[in-house]
């Protein structure tokens, strides 16, 4: 009979080292980043955030202390990606069209590469403390000033005025693709985009009016209670933001009781709701103002804009609470917003279609995105061009040859 051999001597148990994921912060960061450009700032929670990254929020504050802190970090950390970016393309004063192109090329693969979180550049210097937005600002600016210049060696007779515009309208171009969902291969989405931004080097932009812009008087208030309480809340909301606002402060502008703006909506969240299908029916409704005063494909791509542009120059305050809010709005109306405005988009983009046989109509939708997002930008703008300018540049982005 075999001896069998001695056992072997029981082991200390040893408890297993987890140890930490080294990209844990990045995680957290593109989650973030993500979060606060779909809902907004103040509709993100850190729960939110730390569940999609499959830890705790106790283990969120060990990276970042509080909410603000994480979104601070967040908008850095997209600034210095598109810092890094257009830093690694090389000057060449002896061929500015190239170092152009680079330039233009090397910020639109940032924006794909950030797609589900660039578009917060539309509104986060609205929250950023001062130190934090001077850091985005200054990379914003160094920015633009070297498209600018490059932009000038490209056109030597572009006057600097002129120069700052198309600077902007390029910068917007290429921030686009971060800004809807529409799919197409990364690099075809880099080629299209890179050349409608290019193709604005060669636009015919008009000049400013000889006369400044008078501001228009805010003519007559509406008799209707629920009227009233819409403009006051617009007004209110683009001046502080939704959550700073209360029933109280939109029923004393309104001049009426807190009771009495329940008696027209449940919430304020309701009053966000219709405000936003207020701008949604008015963008909806331009569409077919402006296809019945159209014969042509091309007639029609220029009075979409045309109209596009006035209705944003003209309802500032309610274009930056659709920019800015969405993420109040609740979930289901929500949705049913963002499915109106891709019905929308896609009857734009079959008008560019019907001009541009070249294009695909995944193409057209991105260059449709691409001329709303200029709309928006540039009439957002401290000192915002003239509707006329702006439809200038639009209409070159669409019908790619800058004719009516």
């Amino acid at each position: 009979m075999t001896a069998r051999p001695p056992a072997a001597a029981p082991s200390t148990p040893t408890r297993a080292t987890r140890r930490r994921p080294a990209d844990r912060r990045d995680s957290i960061l593109r989650s973030a980043a993500k979060a606060f450009s779909t809902n907004g700032y103040h509709a993100v929670r850190l729960d939110d955030i730390a569940s999609d990254v499959g830890i705790s929020t106790p283990a969120l504050y060990r990276h970042f202390p509080n909410k603000y802190a994480l979104f601070a970090e967040t908008a850095r950390t997209l600034a210095d990606a598109l810092a890094e970016a257009t830093g690694s393309v090389p000057v060449t004063p002896d061929d500015p069209q190239q170092e152009l192109r680079g330039l233009l090329t090397a910020l639109t693969g940032a924006s794909v590469e950030h797609r589900r979180s660039g578009s917060l550049y539309h509104w986060e210097a609205d929250y950023l403390h001062p130190e934090d937005a001077d850091h985005v600002r200054r990379i914003v600016i160094g920015q633009h000033r070297r498209i600018r210049a490059t932009l000038m060696g490209v056109q030597p007779s572009v006057d600097p005025v002129t120069a700052d515009l198309i600077t902007a309208a390029m910068t917007s171009v290429v921030a686009s693709p971060a800004t809807h969902r529409a799919t197409l291969p990364a690099r075809q989405i880099e080629e299209l985009i890179t050349d409608a931004a290019l193709s604005l080097a060669m636009v015919t932009v008009p000049e400013e009016p000889a006369e400044p812009r008078l501001t228009s008087a805010p003519g007559l208030a509406p008799n209707s209670k629920r009227e009233v309480l819409l403009t006051e809340s617009i007004r209110l909301f683009a001046a502080h933001g939704f959550h700073e606002v209360t029933i109280d402060d939109i029923a004393t502008a309104a001049e009426l009781p807190a009771s009495g703006v329940y008696r027209h909506f449940d919430s304020k969240a309701a009053i966000l709701s219709a405000a936003f299908w207020r701008a949604s029916d008015r963008v909806t409704t331009l569409i077919a103002d402006a296809l019945s005063s159209s014969q042509t494909p091309r007639e029609a791509i220029v009075s979409l804009v045309t109209r596009y542009v006035t209705l944003c120059s003209t309802n500032n305050d309610m274009l930056s609470v659709y920019v800015s809010e969405i993420g109040n709005v609740p979930g289901p109306q929500r949705r049913e917003l963002r499915n109106q405005q891709r019905i929308n988009v896609e009857e734009w983009a079959a008008w560019v279609g019907r001009t541009r046989s070249e294009l695909s109509p995944v193409q057209c939708r991105f260059l449709v995105q691409a001329a709303l997002n200029v709309a928006i930008d540039l009439t957002r703008l401290r000192r915002a061009p003239s509707a006329d300018q702006i439809s200038a540049l639009c209409i070159r982005l669409l019908l790619g040859d800058g004719t009516a």
